[in-house]
């Protein structure tokens, strides 16, 4: 399976969690950037694609006009069926019924709202731009226009946060009916307000407990979990996304993005002036490659394929790549397998409940 993203870096502030590639003023303007993503998009013409992602930053930012137009150059230049999954990332305040309809009549069929919390006083900690109310109103706005794929991003773990504020934000998103979430405990990533701010976290023990509350109050709902920080009902989960997680194929177009072909992983410029200059110069944004070891490869499918609830299947992964793990990661896994952390089934390897809270840890110790 091969995927398409796209990198949308416009932003009308920079949230103060956020570490990604976005850009934030008047210098740069989204024609000189699309022309820049066709540039790169030539190199795929006829290219067949499975799944479409747009994030960002803040894709739902750009007129209506140049939304437009990067529809336009992505029919041009790939290949997909009707029923592809098309996925917008959007913010509330940038919804309006008219942007709703080209998006509708341009084939995207899935939403995925920038919500982060339903509380405002969390919401203006996190500096972003929308009330709670923005987010029912174009919520309804999003269903009305005849969207039934829409996927909701949340956080939680804000300094100060109780579990019953993080309750709520749960049942206020269920009365939503959304038929997806992304929820992900807040970080301070380098490059952000609050990683420079040294911003405070709550302790790993109430971050633990407010991940297994998540869960029990969405699997209570109807929501199935299928990824550690994803839940949708049945039918609905990300297919862009398990193939990241399946170590399918992608190619990623705009600045910072990143694409893996071929047994090949290669990445673009992460400054935007300096990814504008290298497209105009050379038609060519990529500044890294690098090829992994069969072993490293197996590994990398191993990690994130524990990432799912369904596991790993070790006979087929073995088998994919033509190689046997080291025996020192066997007993490591073997190790986690005693200590009630991975589970085996068969050929069949997941992560326990209790070892989902420590994956990251995990994975540190396998790679």
């Amino acid at each position: 399976m091969k995927s398409l993203y796209i990198h949308i870096p416009f932003c009308a502030k920079k949230c103060f969690y956020c570490s990604f590639a976005v850009y934030v003023g008047e210098g740069i303007g989204a024609k000189t950037y699309l022309d820049c993503l066709e540039a790169e998009a030539k190199k795929y013409k006829n290219e067949p694609v499975e799944t479409i992602y747009i994030g960002g930053g803040t894709p739902s930012r750009l007129t209506n006009k140049d939304l437009g137009r990067l529809v336009t150059l992505i029919y041009k230049y790939f290949k997909f069926k009707k029923n592809c999954e098309w996925t917008l990332e959007a913010n509330p305040e940038d919804i309006n019924n008219e942007k709703l309809a080209i998006i509708k009549n341009a084939g995207i069929n899935r939403i995925s709202l920038g919500v982060q919390t339903f509380q405002d006083k969390y919401l203006k900690y996190l500096g972003r731009n929308h009330s709670k109310e923005q987010v029912f109103l174009s919520y309804d706005k999003i269903i009305k226009a005849g969207f039934n794929n829409v996927n909701v991003d949340l956080m939680f773990g804000f300094p100060g946060q109780s579990l019953g504020e993080l309750n709520k934000d749960i049942r206020d998103f269920v009365k939503l009916k959304s038929e997806h979430i992304s929820i992900y405990s807040l970080s301070a990533e380098a490059n952000s307000k609050f990683y420079s701010d040294k911003m405070l976290l709550p302790d790993s023990g109430l971050q633990a407990k407010f991940y297994t509350n998540v869960k029990k109050l969405l699997q209570k709902s109807g929501y199935k979990q299928y990824e550690v920080s994803n839940y949708s009902i049945p039918g609905k989960e990300s297919k862009h996304n398990i193939n990241y997680w399946s170590g399918g194929e992608y190619i990623g177009l705009g600045v910072a993005a990143h694409s893996h072909l071929n047994g090949v992983r290669f990445w673009n410029e992460a400054n935007i002036f300096k990814y504008i200059k290298r497209i105009k110069d050379s038609k060519e944004a990529v500044v890294e490659r690098e090829v992994l070891a069969p072993l490293d490869k197996m590994k990398e499918n191993l990690l994130f394929g524990l990432r799912m609830n369904k596991g790993v299947d070790m006979f087929q992964l073995e088998n994919k790549y033509q190689i046997k793990l080291k025996a020192i990661d066997k007993e490591k896994i073997a190790l986690y397998i005693k200590e009630g952390l991975l589970k085996r089934r068969a050929n069949n390897l997941s992560a326990t409940d209790k070892g989902i809270l420590v994956l990251d840890e995990i994975s540190t110790n396998l790679i």
